[in-house]
């Protein structure tokens, strides 16, 4: 049972459906932490004690950091020939990184809430930044036709930014 074509070349459908698939895995795995958590007893919203916070802080900030800089290198251009189904691939694959970092921003501002004042309120505030310039790359495609939004490369540098500040306050 083959899914491929007469030229050899994966057929359009079934990488769809491939890509339709890891979505919905991705969008299970993410209820399924959320239930641990609670079930755990730990609220997401709620204040963490200062050294738990510190730790989830600095797992995430890694995390986010190693997920930002496949970003950057996914950056690289592409031949001018490129295929649709390649260009949709890769397009799906910076759209599930870019929630993915979205997600790694939001707890990294509950864990930096934990924390203040311990550390600034400029970096409290930066969290909330990086978060909405990745949200308005994402939602641009979908929801925010017209409206002006960052450049990837300026909210990538940003984010990287973001992780190193962090490193050196929290």
């Amino acid at each position: 049972m083959s899914e491929r074509g007469s030229s050899g070349a994966p057929e359009s459908a079934a990488v769809l459906q491939s890509m339709t698939l890891l979505a919905t895995l991705s969008t299970a795995e993410e209820v399924r932490e959320a239930m641990a958590e609670r079930r755990a007893g730990r609220d997401p919203s709620a204040q963490a004690p200062p050294d738990l916070a510190a730790a989830r802080l600095h797992d995430a900030g890694e995390t986010l950091m190693d997920l930002l800089m496949q970003l950057v290198l996914g950056q690289v251009p592409q031949r001018d020939d490129d295929e649709d189904l390649a260009h949709a691939v890769r397009h799906f694959d910076l759209l599930m990184k870019l929630r993915r970092a979205e997600r790694l921003v939001t707890t990294m501002h509950q864990h930096l809430l934990s924390l203040y004042p311990d550390v600034s309120e400029e970096l409290v505030e930066e969290a909330r930044h990086v978060h909405d310039e990745i949200e308005a790359v994402v939602d641009t495609d979908t929801e925010r036709e017209g409206e002006d939004r960052p450049a990837l490369s300026d909210v990538l540098e940003r984010g990287i930014s973001f992780v190193v500040w962090t490193r050196h306050e929290a």
